[in-house]
């Protein structure tokens, strides 16, 4: 065994010094792709110069390129010693072991591993059907470990959850797949092992939706003759297919009569045919899926009537007639006759009890019969047809003949004919006949007749209308014109010549008797007439009056006249007429005379009107409305006064304010008025600007001129928008602000001078809900009973108002049932004397407290008199005080006595002193002070003739009377 070894190791030895094989690249292991060509290099490294060879994995030598035994595996010998193996175009066939050897045995071998390139291969798009579990395919060509990715748009799915499974190598796992899994993915494959190539591919992921028709055909009635249509809107995924089929189960093929549009969607049948009538279905498939959808519509397809042609029936007044109404072709159909468009319903009519409807043939006939034609049935009626298909009408016209009579309406409308020599003269009757009449006039003069008609007198003109008006025209020359004129018409009714005539007396027209005329009114420049119609006018219409008036002017009598249109007032039986621009303070006489047409009439009697004495304007009518459509502006629209007074108006005034419509008597001061707005004498319209919105306001407008400021005339009005409710702080400052003016004073009272007829009533405005006003007084009236309830709480423990309490425990103020005190009055500026103090203190019956009073020191209204804090005695409410020796003063008028006390008196006498108990003498009474009076009111208007009784005094008087008796009574 040693020696085997020993000889082994010497054949090494032996071998290892003739020379080695080298592999570039070395091996054992080359892996490479199929992609790119495939080069070994072997070396020998020897002594001897040995070109090394290769086999193939077959074990075969591998030839020399150039021989043509290659088979893409060849060798080269780029020098002695080295051998190049190449492989071009490797293909797994070329894969296994190549071996370089040399002829002394030298070997060397490397296994060669071929990769085919990385493919990733799946169908696109695949489909499957929503809500189920889908896989999607992506199968990896390689023998390579392979790592696969997915994604999804732009979202990659990472790992397994709920709704994928990605641990199959070859598919994706969508589970319970859904519309909103449809579009793109994107598969990737990277080899782990071998190359590590990697590859991706995008698969298209289409998820079917089974058909839904969501609006499918409906049925449809037709006509025959028209078209019908059908509508079928279906969807899926992908969309579906529509196709149309009869109940026969016939596909649908466009045709002359038959058209699909919209890729199915709309089926018409044109003109249609009673055979047409059926079922149609609409049937949604989608590709890929086996399910479908389907919708039937009924077809029905009716036949409109077609009616018996109208007829022209001619019928005598009063005799029977019949027109009847039915189809000729049809459906069934309901048949109603109709004239002026209103249906007559079947019986006798309401409002003609000789016309009937009746109903024939179950229906399918209706006759109108007239038992007793009147002229007024002549005209059309309508035969009307309706079914389900369509209607129709025919029109058959009655024709009522009656000889002709006079149109009363027309003829009386016209009135009496009335003229003169020299005017044109038109005289026309009207008739009504039928067939039409033909007419021609005659005249009788005296005994003779004339016919106007056939004589060729130039004077008279006969003419017609086809309206049935005959007339005949001429000009009066002479007296016998004015006659009897007779108009003859006629006709011819069924051969025989039926003849009406009617009588016009035309009279000579006269003037016009006198009018009864008074004085209506007296103003300072104007005066107003009342003037009744003559009772006879001359034949003809009143046109105007001619009014004429006389005054006397530096001596001489001065005539004037106007003539005024007539103003026909139908409402009363007079008109009024003003003379204006007279003198005032001056007697006119004045009469009037109608005229009409032809000539002026008598003159009325004298009257006589006497303007008044000048004085300011009267007031301007504000003519506006009591509502303003706008939040914070209002327009005040007027008209000028009735009469200026005697003089020019120079310009208008206005001035409005706030106030409170649940408290009309409210007096308003002068400060809480706007300045007063002067507006230019030519305008009639101002805007009063910056209001607040949902507020009620008045306002009044007075004329001025150079006699002095007019009347005014008042409204109340209301700014359109709704109030915003006051804050805390803004209630707080309202509701004091409220406290202070809500007792003016009595010299600020507002007066408002009367208008024209003495009505100063306030138009008010409307309002609407609480006012501010109002809402403040309910807070202080809660209040003051809160006020109440306490201090009837505090006399009843404390036996003394809380008032009172107060004064006691704080200032020393003596509780009731003290006795009374008397104090000496020393020197000051009071003056000089004594001063008694006496509490009256009501012991049930009210006597006087038996104690004498008791005197201290105190001077009163003096800057000598103790201070509070000193406990020094104070006035209560009840007590009486004398000053130096006086008479009480009535009780609350101590603060008018003090108010009115002269700054410096006389010394008074004191009085002997007093036993106690004894009643003190007092000297002369003080007398209280005059009351205040108050301003004289406006001048009330003067009066107009005639001269009525004027009220003792205005509203606004009355009103300032009360205030001043106010202050007499007792101070609270």
């Amino acid at each position: 065994m040693d020696s085997l070894r020993i000889l082994l190791f010497a054949l090494a030895y032996v071998r290892l010094s003739y020379g080695a094989v080298s592999l570039a690249p070395q091996g054992p292991t080359l892996e490479k792709g199929m992609t790119e060509d495939i080069v070994i290099l072997c070396t020998y490294s020897g002594d001897d110069d040995l070109r090394p060879q290769w086999r193939d994995p077959q074990n075969n030598v591998v030839p020399l390129a150039g021989t043509g035994v290659s088979g893409g595996v060849a060798v080269t010998h780029p020098t002695t010693t080295i051998t190049k193996l190449e492989i071009t175009n490797p293909q797994e066939s070329h894969e296994g072991q190549y071996t370089c050897f040399t002829t002394d045995g030298e070997q060397k071998s490397i296994n060669l591993v071929l990769y085919p390139p990385l493919e990733l291969e799946a169908d696109s798009p695949q489909s499957f059907e929503i809500y189920r579990n889908a896989r999607v395919l992506c199968k990896v060509n390689s023998k390579a470990n392979v790592l696969y990715e997915w994604k999804f748009g732009e979202l990659a799915i990472a790992g397994t959850n709920a709704k994928y499974n990605i641990e199959h190598k070859e598919y994706l796992e969508i589970v319970n797949i859904s519309s909103q899994d449809d579009g793109t993915y994107e598969c990737s494959a990277t080899e782990t092992t071998g190359l590590v190539a990697s590859d991706s591919i995008d698969i298209r992921v289409e998820v079917l939706v089974p058909p839904k028709i969501t609006l499918g055909p409906e049925d449809f009635n037709g006509t025959e003759g028209k078209n019908a249509e059908f509508k079928c809107i279906a969807t899926g995924n992908p969309p579906p297919v529509l196709r149309w089929t009869t109940s026969g189960n016939q596909v649908i093929e466009s045709t002359d009569r038959f058209t699909i549009e919209d890729s199915g969607e709309k089926l018409i049948i044109n003109d249609l045919r009673k055979a047409d009538e059926g079922s149609y279905i609409c049937t949604a498939t989608v590709e890929k899926l086996t399910i479908t959808a389907q919708r039937v519509a009924t077809l029905r397809v009716f036949i409109p009537p077609v009616v018996q042609e109208g007829i022209e029936k001619s019928a005598l007044e009063n005799s029977r007639e019949t027109l009847s109404c039915n189809t000729v072709s049809g459906d069934k159909s309901e048949l109603t006759w109709r004239r002026f468009g209103e249906d007559m319903p079947v019986g006798v009519q309401p409002t003609a009890a000789d016309i009937e409807v009746q109903s024939l043939q179950d229906g399918s006939r209706l006759d109108l019969i007239f038992s007793s034609v009147k002229r007024s049935y002549n005209g059309s009626y309508e035969c009307f047809a309706k079914n389900a298909g369509g209607e129709a009408s025919a029109i058959s016209n009655l024709t009522v003949n009656f000889p002709p009579v006079i149109d009363k309406k027309r003829q009386d409308q016209q009135g009496a004919y009335t003229g003169w020599i020299g005017n044109e003269m038109t005289l026309t009757c009207y008739w009504l006949a039928n067939p039409p009449a033909q007419y021609y006039w005659v005249i009788k003069r005296n005994t003779q007749v004339t016919n106007l008609t056939d004589i060729s007198d130039p004077v008279f003109t006969v003419f017609s209308t086809a309206d049935g008006a005959s007339s005949v025209s001429f000009t009066p020359g002479k007296s016998e014109d004015f006659s009897v004129y007779t108009c003859y018409a006629y006709n011819v009714i069924d051969g025989v010549e039926q003849v009406a005539q009617h009588n016009i007396d035309f009279r000579s027209a006269g003037a016009p008797d006198a009018p009864n005329v008074e004085v209506d009114t007296n103003r300072p420049t104007s005066i107003t007439l009342r003037i009744e119609e003559p009772e006879y006018t001359g034949g003809l219409d009143i046109i105007s009056y001619n009014i004429t008036w006389k005054f006397e002017s530096r001596g001489e009598e001065v005539v004037k006249y106007e003539v005024f249109d007539y103003k026909n007032e139908d409402d009363e039986d007079f008109e009024r007429y003003v003379i204006e621009g007279l003198d005032s303070e001056k007697p006119y006489k004045i009469q009037v005379a109608a005229k009409n047409e032809y000539i002026l009439g008598e003159q009325s009697e004298e009257v006589i009107g006497r303007t008044l004495s000048s004085r300011p304007p009267y007031a301007p009518k504000i003519t506006s409305p009591q509502t303003s459509e706008s939040e914070t502006e209002y327009t005040l629209e007027w008209e000028e006064p009735a009469d200026n007074g005697g003089a020019e108006i120079e310009a208008y005034y206005i001035q409005y304010w706030e106030y409170d419509p649940n408290r009309p008597n409210e007096v308003i001061e002068n400060g809480d008025k706007s300045s007063v707005q002067k507006v230019d004498k030519v305008y009639r319209k101002h805007i009063i600007p910056e209001l607040e919105k949902a507020t009620d306001y008045k306002v009044e407008i007075w004329a001025s001129s150079t006699l002095g400021d007019g009347n005014r005339d008042i409204i109340a009005f209301k700014t359109a928008g709704k109030k915003n409710l006051p804050t805390a702080g803004e209630f707080s400052t309202s509701t004091s602000a409220t406290k202070q003016n809500s007792t003016p004073s009595p010299l600020q009272r507002q007066t408002t001078p009367a208008s024209d007829d003495g009505d100063t009533t306030v138009k008010p405005a409307e309002s609407v809900g609480l006012e501010k006003g109002t809402i403040i007084g309910i807070v202080i009236a809660a209040f003051l009973i809160v006020l109440i309830v306490v201090d009837i709480s505090c006399c009843i423990v404390n036996d003394c108002g809380m008032t009172m309490c107060l004064c006691v425990h704080c200032c020393g103020r003596q509780a009731p049932g003290t006795k009374a005190t008397e104090v000496e009055l020393g020197e000051g500026e009071a003056g000089k004397g004594k001063v008694t103090y006496s509490e009256i203190r009501e012991d049930g019956d009210g006597s006087a407290p038996s104690d004498p009073p008791v005197e201290k020191d105190k001077l009163i209204g003096s800057d000598m008199a103790p201070p509070c804090d000193e406990k020094t005695p104070m006035l209560s409410d009840q007590d009486t005080l004398e000053i130096n020796g006086t008479e009480p003063s009535p009780p609350g008028a101590g603060e008018d006595l003090k108010a009115e006390q002269p700054a410096e008196e006389a010394p008074v006498e004191t009085p002997a002193p007093v036993e106690p108990l004894a009643p003190v003498e007092p000297s002369a009474p003080v007398e209280p002070p005059a009351p205040v009076e108050p301003p004289a009111a406006t001048d009330p208007e003067p009066a107009e003739t005639p001269a009525e009784p004027q009220p003792d005094s205005t509203p606004e008087q009355n009103t300032t009377d009360e205030a001043k008796g106010s202050n007499q009574g007792p101070a609270e």
